[in-house]
This record gives structure tokens, sequence and C-alpha cells, in this order.
């Protein structure tokens, strides 16, 4: 064909604009939860995210937020259309990757492709291209605002250079592909460390290409390659920060110089190396040190896109996390050292106890005037026979060794065998956080909800019943919510049959090509797995950090195109035979994939997280302060307050944080237009390494007696006290703690202020106490604990005190008594509430409460026909429908039916059926409606929730017989009470014709054994 290399370029803008197209049509127009939040903050204003932080993406959104204008609700929109575009270049270039690989399959040398060549070749780029841009993950990735689908362009083009060298290695100037990689790897650093695992690939692609392949050969090839990453992981991330850090301690401390002398001599004298290195290979006549240098020289380059952080961190930005401002906070940053670490090749098992410390390097920080010690770095030492070569059941959280025992079925308090060790690596890191997600790109996915291991939940799903049912039990008659879930794709495994012809194929045709591409499979895929060596009970799915090894994967889908063109040439022409393959190919897998994923991954017109954060947000009192926990109570909160500048009154502070020394720093200043937090120890008395923890001593020289309390001020004062030996206890290991020495504390209260100020509503006025009382049965504080104590005990009452309702019980430090729930926050007031018998938390006042939740609350479109809500936002409706109970209950308690008729119906109205299946809070919105005497509403809700329960019962007791009967066995037991509750609530309030019809139906259920 003439005028291939033409038709190849046209071919692949073309693919290109339609992945473009896809994701603008599907895009998310505001933020998303999880990091989505944090990185559009940090990209609008140029700050500092968690480590190792990203700022190139960071300085890419800045230009890109620029396109909003004045307009501000619209920079989340532009900021994830880097996402886009990241995503659909990356189609881009796997698109010519592919026809690259095709092409030297089937073209000999550089002959100019014959018709059916090109179409062979084109169809499987095609093909492969479109996959990609189709499937699961990868798309997933497009849409939002993270760090992924970036990090995919870069694996993709890196890659894609390394083949447009392979094709011009033997021309004077091709080399400059390899530098043009060595700046691709360096600015890939500032986005995700992932496309370092693109380096071997290149080492043997360049090693094929130069050299005759032998085993001694493969080996050498294979130390440079792992040899190549250590220097970039290990030598040039964290290791040329660490050597400028010790230049300047030296010339600090040593020399009296000031800060960064030592940085600014060492920056020359890397400087002078190189260039001193250029010019001795140049003389020298040695082009491989020539350009092993310009590598090096151009990866420093890419990686200077952290000094941005460094930069911004000075300026004490409101998001600096870890504030890497100086060499030795940027190490700490880099290493991800607030993360803790993981065993890899020799550790402990979950069973192993701490019998020792040992003492690692010094730790240093900034000083007024010179570097200051903070201590060398303490390291446990484990009990010698609970160590492992390759450990991968390590870790010793509650719920993780539960999780543990319960997976590999290891009777309690038994040490795992490793032969248990091995079997986790397979059958839970590899298989369940593998290769699961591996088959949801290329088999189908069962739903969008999280699994831990359950039959119907989060598995992959063909569509094939047969082979569904053997693995996850009956496939008739799902309940609503299992077979209506729009996460359930099936793709009846033709991706992956594609993939396998295309494998084998390579593998037949182009064998060193396959191996080429079956190392960067696995190394983007399996050997993370490996390397990052996971607990069980993730907080999310995990599939999009392995992105790359599907994206490599679709390779061969795209050159499963040649197999089948290949194969049916035997029976027709070539021509016919390749654009028959190709339309095969197109409907086998990318029209197959669009057609199975658009609705689940169309965000269009979602502002769920937004608005989410918005009623958390006004859900407390002008100027408060609001504690969160996790990353969807903070993040989007982040993204509302620093983009859209919304209730920038409001203090928010993430209880994680608040263990770090910086992070309560920088509360100590004003934030927009929240004033500092009022905390009474000083820097050097929560510094790192001081007060992490305290604990409870009982110190009889004290002589306090157990039923007293004490002012909460005075304990804190007494925790923080250096001077007298009296406040310090010795432990076990010889460590000198702080300590508090009783667990009984109270907050005094002025009542005239309270009302003053509106931290009580008139209307409670005579509830108030004279002081918070409260008892803290724990032997152990965190420094976030403190921090919080600290705080309440020094505001006084001036500004209002909140903790989000998903923070948990332990964040809440026994306060609940004194709780007053006003939405998704709880306010602290001086107002004793003892705890229901259902166990709720908190005092009501019905007018603050029906203002926020019918006034101020926002619904991001959750009510609109067609919109998608996935697991994370349906996880958080179940909060919304116990909040419109409790409110609808209280007014009833208030004598007010009509206004808590209007909550009830308002809860109906924002989270319809269609887009919020009912679920067992529905249960308490029934019995809403029965207390404000909407008999008909009730009754009619009634019987749809015990339909609904009946239809899930007879779903899981069609698995008697199955195998998987005993996984499915307790939902049974489950859903017949659910049923029989249904039936309760209607008989208690006298609905004799719905609690008939209900006993109906429990008369054809089988009470489980």
């Amino acid at each position: 064909m003439k005028k291939y290399n033409l038709m190849n370029v046209v071919m692949g803008w073309l693919v290109f604009i339609i992945a473009m197209v896809t994701y603008t049509l599907t895009l998310e127009p505001t933020a998303s939860f999880w990091d989505c939040g944090e990185f559009i903050s940090a990209s609008y204003r140029l700050q500092v995210v968690h480590p190792p932080g990203a700022p190139l993406f960071l300085i890419i959104g800045r230009l890109f937020s620029l396109m909003a204008g004045n307009d501000v609700t619209q920079v989340a929109f532009w900021v994830n259309i880097v996402s886009a575009l990241a995503s659909a270049l990356t189609v881009l270039f796997s698109f010519w990757t592919i026809t690259h690989l095709a092409k030297k399959i089937l073209v000999k040398n550089t002959e100019e492709p014959t018709d059916w060549q090109a179409i062979s070749i084109l169809g499987a780029g095609t093909v492969g291209a479109l996959s990609l841009a189709f499937s699961d993950t990868f798309w997933f990735s497009a849409v939002e605002a993270e760090v992924y689908a970036s990090s995919c362009f870069f694996t993709a083009i890196t890659f894609w250079a390394i083949l447009k060298w392979e094709n011009v290695a033997d021309e004077k100037h091709a080399d400059r592909w390899l530098i043009l990689i060595g700046y691709f790897c360096g600015l890939a650093i500032g986005v995700h460390l992932l496309n370092l695992l693109v380096i071997p690939a290149i080492v043997y692609v360049y090693y094929f290409r130069k050299y005759t392949a032998t085993s001694i050969g493969i080996v050498k090839a294979s130390l440079v390659a792992f040899g190549a990453i250590a220097i970039v992981q290990f030598g040039i991330i964290p290791g040329l920060p660490t050597l400028a850090a010790y230049f300047d301690l030296t010339f600090v401390n040593s020399f009296s110089l000031p800060f960064g002398s030592g940085i600014i001599f060492f920056g020359l004298l890397v400087t002078a190396l190189i260039v001193y290195g250029i010019i001795y290979s140049v003389k020298k006549n040695k082009v491989n040190l020539n350009t092993g240098i310009l590598v090096f020289a151009f990866v420093i380059i890419g990686y200077s896109s952290y000094a941005m952080i460094v930069i911004r961190s000075i300026a004490n930005p409101p998001l600096d996390m870890n504030n890497p401002e100086n060499p030795f906070t940027l190490i700490s940053y880099l290493n991800r050292e607030q993360y803790g670490d993981r065993p890899l090749l020799y550790g402990q098992y979950y069973t192993a106890k701490y019998i020792d410390t040992e003492e690692g390097s010094m730790q240093y920080r900034k000083g007024e005037e010179k570097y200051e010690e903070v201590g060398p770095k303490i390291e446990p030492v484990w009990e010698k026979d609970q160590m492992t070569i390759f450990p991968r059941m390590w870790s010793n959280r509650g719920d993780h060794v539960k999780a543990y025992r319960d997976w590999e079925n290891i009777p309690e308090g038994k040490k795992p065998t490793f032969a248990k060790n091995i079997d986790f690596l397979f059958s839970y890191q590899l298989n369940f956080m593998y290769w699961r997600y591996f088959f949801w790109n290329f088999i189908g996915r069962q739903s969008d909800e999280q699994g831990h291991g359950e039959l119907t939940a989060g598995n992959w799903e063909s569509g094939i019943k047969f082979i569904d049912k053997a693995r996850l039990g009956p496939q008739d008659n799902l309940p609503g919510e299992l077979a209506n879930n729009k996460g359930k794709n099936h793709y009846y495994f033709l991706p992956l049959i594609l993939g396998i012809l295309g494998l084998v194929f390579q593998f037949n045709r182009a064998r060193e090509d396959a191996f080429v591409i079956t190392l960067l499979f696995l190394f983007t895929g399996v050997f993370i797995i490996i390397y990052l060596n996971f607990p069980p009970l993730q907080p999310r799915e995990r599939d999009y950090a392995y992105v790359g090894s599907y994206q490599t994967f679709f390779i061969w889908v795209g050159l499963g195109v040649l197999a089948i063109a290949d194969w049916l040439s035997k029976k027709t022409g070539k021509t016919a035979a390749a654009a028959g393959a190709t339309v095969v190919g197109l409907f086998m897998s990318p029209y197959l994939l669009a057609k199975e994923n658009w609705d689940d991954h169309d965000r269009s017109n979602r502002y769920t997280a937004i608005a989410f954060a918005k009623d958390y947000l006004n859900s407390c009192a002008k100027n408060a302060v609001l504690f969160t926990n996790g990353d969807n109570d903070t993040y989007p909160l982040w993204y509302a307050q620093n983009v859209e500048g919304y209730r920038t009154d409001i203090r928010v502070i993430n209880l994680s944080l608040l263990n770090t020394d910086w992070y309560t720093d920088g509360l100590k200043v004003k934030c927009y237009d929240s004033e500092p937090i009022p905390i009474s120890l000083k820097p050097e008395q929560y510094v790192q390494g001081i007060r992490d923890y305290v604990v409870f001593y009982e110190n009889k020289e004290l002589n306090i007696a157990p039923n007293v309390f004490f002012p909460l001020k005075q304990v804190i004062d007494f925790i923080a006290n250096d001077k007298n030996p009296i406040t310090k206890v010795q432990s076990g290991n010889g460590e000198t703690l702080s300590y508090y020495p009783t667990k009984n504390f109270y907050i005094p209260v002025d009542k005239q202020k309270v009302l003053a100020n509106k931290t009580v509503h008139p209307n409670d006025a005579a509830m108030v106490v004279d002081s918070i009382n409260f008892t803290v049965n724990r032997n152990t504080l965190m420094k976030n604990d403190l921090i919080t104590l600290d705080f309440i005990a020094s505001s006084n009452w001036d500004r209002p005190v909140y903790f989000a309702i998903t923070t948990g019980s332990e964040a809440y430090l026994s306060l609940e008594g004194y709780f007053q729930l006003e939405g998704l926050t709880y306010r602290l007031v001086p107002i004793r509430t003892e705890m229901s018998a259902d166990r709720e938390i908190g005092h009501i006042n019905t007018d603050i409460m029906y203002d926020n939740l019918m006034n101020k609350f926002e619904w991001g479109n959750m009510d609109k026909p067609g919109i998608y809500l996935d697991e994370t936002i349906l996880r958080q409706t179940k909060n919304f429908r116990n909040l419109f109970y409790r409110l609808a209950k209280k007014l009833v308690e208030e004598g007010k039916k009509d206004k808590a008729l209007a909550v009830l119906d308002r809860c109906m109205q924002v989270m319809p059926k269609e887009n919020v299946p009912y679920d067992v809070f529905m249960i308490r919105i029934i019995e809403g409606y029965y207390l404000v005497g909407a008999k008909d509403k009730a009754a009619k809700l009634t019987m749809d929730l015990a339909k609904d329960f009946e239809q899930k019962y007879k779903y899981y007791n069609s698995f008697r017989g199955n195998k998987n009967f005993r996984k499915v066995q307790q939902n049974v037991g489950e859903n017949f009470q659910l049923v029989g509750y249904c039936q309760q609530i209607a008989s208690q309030y006298q609905d004799k014709a719905t609690a008939d019809a209900i006993q109906k139906i429990l008369s054809g259920m089988q009470m489980p054994m």
C-alpha cells in the first residue's frame, strides 16, 4: 500500500479523537471521591499533596485550570481533562506501538506493506488501541483527576520511543531517542513511579537490536535492567536529595554557613561532573559513555519538577503535606516514611511480637541556626522464631490478623506455616488482588461493589452461565440490586481470547518481541503485587495500580487480529481475510467493551462529591472546627474550600494527619477565613519523636482518687510539663514517656457564653450542664488525641467544635454523651444525652437539623434519571437515610408530624429507588411513615421492601445443594429475619392487612437452621 506511513498517522489520530470524545462526554464535571479533591486543590493553587508527590501532574493541572477563567466551579472539569487527554494520547501511542510490532511480524526489512498487510496492521492497531480506550480500569482513570492516566501516558510514550530508536538504531544520531527516553523517565517521576517499570523492556529492546541473543547475554541484560531501575529508584530519587542533605548538614553545622549552601555546592558539583564527563567522552570518542551521561543528565532535568514541591512548601500553602521545605523533610517525603515499611524479602509473621528495638540512622530537623539531632531512627526487633523469608502475612493489625486466619483457615494463636504464607501469595495477593482485576478487563465484572471474597461482590464474571454458576453459584433469578448493577459487564471471554491469540501468534512469529512484551506485562502487574505486599481488607479496590499490565495485554489483543487474518487467509483471499479479521476483532473487543462499559463509566452530570462536601460544611456553624478522618470526608472538603472558596470560615482537621508535627504547626496559622487554632502545646513539645503517644500511669505519689474528675486543661498542662520529673515514667525498654495520671476529665461550661454565642440553641437552655464530665478508657493516647484534647481545653467555647459522623468512635474520645447531631456532623455541646437503646448518638435540635437537611443540603443530581452512582456514593447514602429518619422521629416526639412527613418525603425524593436501591435503612423510613400516620405510604414501602428481601432470600436459598452454600448461608438467615422484621413493624403499628400479606410471604420461606 502506498502512503502506508500517512495512513498509520491518520488512523492513529482517528483513534485518539474517538478516545478523547468518549472521555470528554463521560468526564466527571467536578471533583470525584478519594484523592481527586486533593489533586485538584493542589493543582489549582500549586500546593503539596501526599507523599511522594506528583509535581509535574500538578504543574500541568495548574496550566489547564487556567482554562476555567473566573469560574472556579469549572476548575475541576479542566483538571479532569488532563487525565482525559493523557489517556487519549496513551491510546494514540498504543496504536503506533501495536502497528510497529505488527509490521515487524508481517513485513520484512523496510519493504512497503502490501494492501492486505496494511489492512491487517492498521486493523490490529485499531482493535488493540480502541479496546484499551474502552476497557474498565483504564476508562475509570481517564475521567477523573488522578495520576494513573498520566502515568499510563508516560509508559506508552516511553515504550514507543524505544521502538522508534529500534527503527533507526544503525543511523548516526539514533541515540538521541535514548536520551529522550531518559527525559521521559525523569518527567514521569514527577507523576508516578510506575513508569520506571518500563525500563527492563527498554533494555531488552536495546539488547535484541544490538546483539545476538545468548543465554549469558540475556543474564547480563537482566542485570543491567535491574541495575537501571535501582539507579533511578534508589540512587537518583532519594539518593541525590540525601547526598544534598548531608552536604548541607556539613556546611551548616561544621562550617557555620547558611542553610542551603551545601545544596548549592552539591548542585554545582553534580553539574560540573556531568559537564566534565560529556567533554571527556567527546574527546575520547566514547559514544556509549557520552550517551549514558546524557541520559543521566536528562533524567535529572526531568526529575527537577520536584523543585516545585520545595519552593511551594517554603511558601507554606494550606495544603503542605509533610512540609518538605528542607532537605531532610524532603527525604522523608520521597521515602513515604509516614506510611511505614512493609517487609519484602525477609520479615515477621503477623504473630510476631516486639522483643526489642535497634537504632538506625540519625534523624535531623531544621533548627533556628543549625540542623538538630532528633535521635536515631528506631527499628523494631521481632521474635526470631516468628521471622521468615518472603513474608506475605505480616501485618499485626487486629482486623488484618482475623482476615489472614479466615483466608487461610489458621487457628487463632497459631503461627502460619511457610506453605500457608505462599498460599496467601497465590490465592489472595495474586489471584484476588491481581488476576481478579485482570479478568474484570478481559472477561467481565460482576458488579462495582467492593469485594472481600464474597460470592456476590466484586468478582469477575463472564456472562456464560454455566461457567459463572460453577464459580459463583446460581445465575438465575438474581435480586434486583445484583441484576441491575451498572457495573455488571459481560465480555464472554472474547477480549481475553483475542489477546491469547495475539500472544501465541507473536511468540511464534517474533519471539524476541514477545519476550519484551511479556516482561513489560509482568513488571507492570505481577511484580508490582509482589513488591507492594498488600495486607487484606484494602479500603478500596486497587485495580488502578496495575493498569500498566492491562495496557500491555491490549497489545496482544490487537495482534490477535493478525492471528485471525492468518487463519482466514487459508480459506479466502488475503485482503478479504485482513478486512474480515479487523471486523471480527472490532466486534470481539472494542465494540463489546464500549457497549458494556459505557453506563458505569459515564460520570457526566454527577456532582455528588462536591454536594456531599458542602453538606458536611453546611452541617457546621460559622467559624467551626470540623474533625474528619478518612479520604472521602476530607479531600472533597479541601476541594470545596481551596478551589470553590466555599465555607472557608471552617477549619477542617484530619485526625490521621494530626499525628504529625508539621500538620499541627499549620493549624496555628490563619487559613483563608479561618482563624488560627488555639493549641497550648509548643512546637518543641509535640515535634516528631516527642509525645508521639502518651500513656496512662496511675502514680501513687499523686494520690489521685479514682472517681474524681480533673480539669482537662490541668491534665494537658501536666502532660506537657518537662521540668518536673514526676510527670515522666519509664517504659519497659527504658524510654522516658509523658503520661496522664487519670482517665477522668471535665471541661467547665460558661452557661451565659454558650447561650450568647449559640453553642446551645435557646430552646435547649434548660438542659445545659455545669461541666462536661467524661472518662477516656484507654491506656494510650496518640498525638492526634492529645492535640484534639488540647484544642478542646484551650478553645473555651469560643469556636464551635464538630466531628464528622464518619470519623468513628475511637476519634470521639468518649465525648459522645455531649454530641448534638446537626447533619453529617456531631457538635460538642454542654448537653448530656444518654445513648439510645439502638445505640444512636447525639441530642437533636430539630430547628437546626431541619434547616440543614431540608434547605441547605445539596444532592449532586442523585435524583436524576439515569445518573450513575457507584459504590462509594451509595455507601454514603445510608448515612443520609438514617439522618432523615432520626430527624423525623424527633419531630414526631415534638408533635410536628407535618414537618416529619415532609422530611420523609424529601428522603424518598432525593434518593429514589431507581438510583439508590433500598437497603436495610429503609426499615427506619417505613417506621417513620407509620409514626407520622402516613399508613398508605408505609404499607406500600413495607411490601416493596419485604419483597426485595424475599427475592434475596430465594436467591441465596437456591444455593442449597451447591458447594458454595456455606458462603451464603448467613445471607439466607439475614434476609429471612428482615422479612420477619417488616412484618413485625406492620403489626406494631396495627397495619393488619400488610402484616397478613407479609405473613403469607413468610409462610413460603424456610426458617434457616
